[in-house]
């Protein structure tokens, strides 16, 4: 781009040419009055700021700054790192985006930098007009740099001809473009069959729903355009919605820095995210007693209504969380409850069980609905598909099996004894933690070995982040280790907590699971900072081990159980919906781990302040 500062308003030809005319996108028209260059009326104030005041500043900046009006007709107030025209360019892209066009043509004339040069407009324009033959034959003006991106970029261009002619019903010519274009822009045969399929569709409905695209007149030839700029040169073509990028790595950044992150980062742009470092967990803890025996998993419904937990007793619970009371005992099982999975919409939980055997349960009409007998032994864990309808199981007699719900064992593998099983939430990756030290991985839509990975020591439990990037295990030597599945390395491990012959589950807390916790067999709770791997607090509610802990984000806080019969509700910041500020005054606290009076089904939720020991690092 070239910059015309020296003889202030000079344009290219191109701005010129579209001064006063519709904007990039061709939408919108910018006023006459603006050519005119005469002064805005006298209003006796500018955007609510005393004129004087800001004539006497600028008058005081001209002073420090000698000679600067004559240069540039304009104050530079600091230098900057970063190069005047990209700074320019990003600002021009942001305004034209939203709508400022006036502001956009005049920030074009003020700084004689330009968004996009000619060829590059004319090449946008005719991407969006559809004007296909001219988008070829600008092609080679707008800087892409290699032949593979040339031929990657027209096959783009190509496809979305290709589409339009199938939607105009011009079949004949989509053959053409098919046949002797697309076919010679790609190897991939997959691909050219998918498209060929496309010209057996009836109606043009059926064409938008098997392509997954939304018409000419849709947003196509914007997605187009957008796909298009991954081959050009960002000089020349500025990547699409650059600023939002930019705010958004920055925040990122910030939460990565951010010692306790709990909370939503959204204060916005005018100050850095940080939480507050007494953020977690806050003064209140909620001690909820109404299993009879060891309490071995708990886990949050995926809208954030309810807990389930179950335990030694061999009963399921069903906790409300807006007032902590028991909605539903489930009893069934004949030994322990091991281990508990919810459905996608919360309605159904599955159970499983030492007794061999997995349940579904109705938690809206508290019915059973289902016994699945397959297992040989101990039904280890269970995890649902991403739909309700199915789920997969693992235990330890060497067996893995995918069922429907209506008890139907749709596939089944051998594999080492499952101790613990995790599943990405696109359901492409099934991870098998087995008896000895290994985890090993599979493609879950084909159900095919893909690679393991290799631990000094058994491994009690395992946690995969919401986006399977990371994984982490927990250890018999009382170890917590970060995997990263993309690189397969080890890259982090947590220390401090005590864990031997018991299975303590381990999870990802926080928001973007930022943070990392686990129970111990000392009844404490140990929480650290996912990036840095430092300690962040120790918290004691319970008095014996912690079986499990996990965490929800619609909560907002994290639920523990333990072999003290009690399940502790851990709120992650005041606010938090399961914070409840008003209700320490009307709790009621026993310290007989005996109490037999649960068994009303009415739970007992114990206040924090008398149980609770808390430190912070």
């Amino acid at each position: 781009m070239t910059n015309s500062r020296g003889s202030a308003g000079q344009l290219t030809a191109a701005d010129a040419r579209n001064e006063g005319s519709p904007d990039l996108n061709g939408n919108g028209s910018t006023a006459d009055a603006r050519d005119s260059q005469s002064p805005p009326p006298d209003t006796g104030a500018t955007n609510g700021r005393d004129t004087a005041a800001l004539a006497d500043t600028s008058e005081t900046l001209l002073k420090r700054y000698p000679g600067q009006e004559q240069e540039t007709q304009r104050i530079c107030l600091r230098d900057s790192q970063f190069e005047e025209e990209q700074v320019v360019r990003l600002l021009l892209q942001e305004l034209h985006d939203r709508g400022f066009t006036d502001t956009f043509n005049q920030l074009q004339r003020e700084s004689g930098f330009t968004l996009e040069n000619e060829p590059v407009s004319q090449f946008r324009n005719s991407v969006l007009a559809g004007e296909w033959s001219k988008v070829k034959d600008s092609l080679s003006t707008i800087g892409i740099q290699t032949p593979d991106n040339l031929n990657a970029a027209l096959f783009l261009i190509k496809r979305q001809q290709f589409l339009e002619l199938l939607e105009a019903r011009q079949l004949k010519q989509a053959l053409l473009v098919l046949q002797n274009e697309l076919s010679t822009l790609t190897n991939d045969i997959q691909q050219l069959h998918r498209l060929s399929g496309l010209l057996m569709c009836p109606s043009v409905e059926d064409l938008r729903t098997a392509a997954d695209w939304d018409g000419s007149s849709g947003r196509s030839r914007f997605v187009v355009l957008e796909s298009l700029q991954t081959y050009i040169s960002p000089g020349s073509m500025v990547p699409v919605h650059r600023m939002e990028t930019l705010f958004g790595q920055a925040l990122a950044y910030q939460c990565d820095a951010c010692k306790y992150h709990v909370r939503p980062a959204n204060q916005g742009l005018y100050i850095d995210h940080m939480c507050p470092t007494s953020v977690f967990p806050q003064e209140l803890q909620f001690s909820l007693k109404g299993h009879q025996d060891e309490v071995w998993y708990v886990a949050f419904s995926p809208d954030g209504r309810y807990l389930a937990s179950g335990s030694r007793d061999k009963t399921c619970i069903i906790w409300s969380m807006s007032d902590f009371s028991i909605v539903h005992r489930f009893n069934g099982h004949q030994n322990e409850v091991a281990y508990i999975a919810w459905s996608p919409n919360s309605k159904y939980i599955v159970s499983a069980s030492s007794d061999r055997t997995l349940r579904l349960w109705d938690v809206e009409d508290g019915t059973q609905m289902q016994v699945f007998s397959g297992h040989e032994e101990t039904v280890t864990s269970c995890k649902w598909l991403g739909t309700n309808d199915r789920f997969i199981s693992g235990g330890l007699d060497h067996r893995i099996i995918i069922w429907d719900i209506n008890g139907t064992i749709v596939k089944q593998i051998s594999s080492p004894r499952v101790h613990d099983l995790a599943v990405s939430s696109d359901c492409s990756l099934l991870l098998v933690a087995d008896e000895k030290t290994d985890i090993h991985a599979y493609d879950l839509t084909t159900l095919t070995f893909m690679y393991s990975l290799n631990e000094p020591v058994e491994v009690m439990s395992m946690a995969l982040s919401a986006d399977a990037r990371y994984c982490i295990t927990g250890l018999r030597n009382g170890e917590l280790h970060m995997w990263d599945l993309d690189t397969r390395t080890l890259v982090r491990d947590f220390s401090g907590h005590t864990q031997g012959q018991y299975v303590i589950r381990c999870t990802f807390a926080g928001q973007d699971d930022r943070l990392v916790a686990t129970g111990s067999e000392d009844g404490l709770l140990f929480v650290w900072n996912r990036n840095t791997g430092q300690l962040l607090a120790r918290l004691r509610g319970h008095t014996k081990t912690i079986n499990v802990c996990t965490w929800s984000d619609k909560a907002a806080a994290l639920a523990t159980s333990s072999d003290d019969k009690t399940i502790c509700i851990w709120p992650a910041y005041r606010g938090a919906p399961s914070h409840r500020p008003d209700s320490t005054d009307d709790l009621s606290t026993s310290d007989d781990d005996d109490d037999e009076s649960h068994a009303d089904d009415k739970s007992m939720v114990s206040g924090a302040h008398s149980t609770t020991s808390i430190d912070m690092f």
